[in-house]
């Protein structure tokens, strides 16, 4: 088989199984939508090279769907992060509910793991003070680097997630001193208090996000360190992505592309002292 005819073969699969999920008559947390989702990432696999990507994602078919795809993954990302802090919110023993039927637990636990051993590499004076972007309802970034020692702030523009993340956290972490706010970040002034800001994947549209990061770079203090998470290759049919370029006039840091299990990438800038 030529590579044309697997490129084609690869992209019509993805169109299929989209257009099952989309035909779904209602998204729920089940078995079996569960299923279809997890075919659906593994089409979308970090392991297929970038060359065999780019020629998968210039097929019109997939240029096509590519903003409803974005739009369905986010409102399907919404809905699973719900379900399991509903679950988290109700259990007698959340921590154990987390910790052992959570299925992207140790992922979280990983690559935050990643994220705060590398900050801590590049960060001239000790990081103290961090804000977290995007931190929904299900805050388990926020749990990881509050569990490193951090003071941590969470701001989200959904009220409902930010209250509900609020009380996953609680549960989880009852002495817990984090800060809840609700805010559209691009409102947000005064973050200059903040050594590192954090800014989720699903934080905004691609537009939005060169919005989002020009504010940053205009309130946050120089020296102070911003980790964007974000995607490559096909990873970026579920994630509005940003480039190097797109950081500017931040300095980039450091630049993770992570595969397999690991859903996002990972560029780590700074605001020019």
């Amino acid at each position: 088989m030529t590579i044309a005819n697997h490129v084609g073969i690869h992209a019509s699969q993805i169109v299929d199984v989209y257009e099952q999920i989309h035909t779904m008559e209602a998204l729920t947390i089940n078995p079996d939508t569960m299923a279809v989702f997890d075919r659906f990432l593994s089409l979308l696999s970090n392991e297929h090279g970038s060359e065999f990507a780019e020629q998968v994602l210039a097929q019109d078919k997939i240029k096509a769907i590519k903003p409803q795809i974005q739009h369905l993954f986010s409102l399907a990302s919404s809905m699973y992060e719900r379900h399991w802090a509903q679950r988290l919110v109700s259990s007698n023993t959340p921590q154990q509910v987390l910790q052992t039927e959570y299925p992207y637990f140790k992922h979280y636990q990983r690559a935050t793991g990643l994220e705060i051993n590398a900050i801590n590499s590049l960060a001239a004076d000790p990081v103290n003070r961090v804000l977290m972007v995007g931190s929904g309802a299900l805050p388990l970034t926020s749990l990881a680097l509050h569990n490193a020692g951090l003071q941590v702030d969470n701001l989200d523009i959904q009220q409902d997630d930010l209250l509900l993340g609020k009380q996953v956290c609680k549960a989880v972490s009852a002495d817990n001193q984090m800060g809840f706010i609700h805010n559209d970040i691009c409102e947000q002034a005064d973050l200059d208090r903040y050594d590192v800001i954090w800014l989720a994947a699903l934080v905004g549209d691609e537009q939005l996000k060169d919005k989002i990061i020009a504010h940053l770079y205009e309130h946050m203090r120089p020296g102070a360190q911003l980790v964007v998470r974000t995607a490559f290759n096909l990873r970026t049919l579920l994630y509005p992505s940003v480039d190097e370029s797109g950081l500017a006039p931040f300095q980039l840091k450091l630049k993770i592309q992570t595969y397999a299990d690991n859903f996002h990438s990972i560029l780590i800038a700074q605001k020019p002292v």
